[in-house]
């Protein structure tokens, strides 16, 4: 148990140390829609668990019955209706990837823990942790292009490297939400299980992650990540993408009418 703070809570979520593990369970809102708050508190969450040298693992999981429903949408069309708002988008949308970014890159096991929906910027969250677990009735996807928007937080990128350019295009350019079973059959996840055996086989999966080597797990994953290095040009074309989508007439009518419905 770490010595500092065993629990660290915010409003947005928080964190409980055993031993090598952290667990970090996401409560903002009913859907945990990232927004400015969240991102900040996933960033400050990220670059502390990094300073216990005792912690191996870190969790990410959800006391909402959605994991996460992606960014919030009334951010963006706040943003929409501003002259400076494609700009600020784009800056949005480059802390979205610099935090998910040090998700990735931290030298722990990271494991997301997906009971319910993992929706664009909840599913790219995921996609940045080195294992995901879902709940055969979850459903995940990235479903930006029905608002007229793109998965500008990696998505992109890291589901294309996951599970290759076929899937990548079925996910992302038709809107396509897959099941927890689905998703394990197509890489998306490692593991799947039915609702009732869930949290079980997670804790196990996450505790027997946390008796490995830790050493040796950091040396891996780095390894691992050299391996699939991502590229800059699509990572800095997401981004670009974004902001070209943030000034069409398009986008803030499909953003706007979604909010109607």
């Amino acid at each position: 148990m770490s010595a500092e703070s065993p629990t660290t809570k915010q409003e947005s979520l928080t964190v409980a140390f055993d031993g090598p593990v952290a667990t970090l369970t996401l409560q903002h809102g009913s859907m945990n829609a990232i927004d400015d708050a969240l991102l900040d508190a996933l960033a400050g969450t990220f670059a502390m668990v990094e300073t216990h040298s005792e912690v191996s693992v870190l969790r990410i999981r959800s006391e909402r019955r959605v994991f996460s429903a992606g960014a919030d949408l009334h951010l963006v069309a706040g943003r929409l209706e501003s002259a400076t708002g494609a700009d600020e988008m784009r800056a949005t949308v480059r802390r979205f990837r610099e935090v998910y970014d040090h998700l990735a890159a931290l030298p722990l096991v990271t494991i997301a823990e997906i009971e319910g929906h993992a929706l664009g910027g909840g599913l790219e969250l995921a996609l940045a942790c080195d294992i995901r677990i879902a709940s055969y009735t979850a459903k995940l996807g990235l479903p930006e292009t029905r608002v007229g928007l793109l998965p500008g937080a990696g998505g992109t990128q890291r589901l294309t490297r996951l599970c290759g350019e076929g899937i990548a295009a079925r996910i992302i350019l038709s809107g396509d939400l897959v099941g927890g079973r689905e998703a394990e059959r197509i890489g998306l996840v490692q593991w799947a299980f039915a609702a009732a055996d869930f949290s079980r086989s997670a804790a196990e999966i996450v505790s027997r992650t946390a008796k490995l080597s830790a050493v040796a797990q950091k040396i891996a994953k780095n390894c691992i990540r050299l391996a699939l290095h991502e590229q800059t040009r699509g990572a800095q074309a997401e981004t670009e993408g974004i902001w070209t989508l943030m000034r069409s007439a398009e986008t803030k009518e499909r953003v706007h009418g979604f909010l109607r419905n």
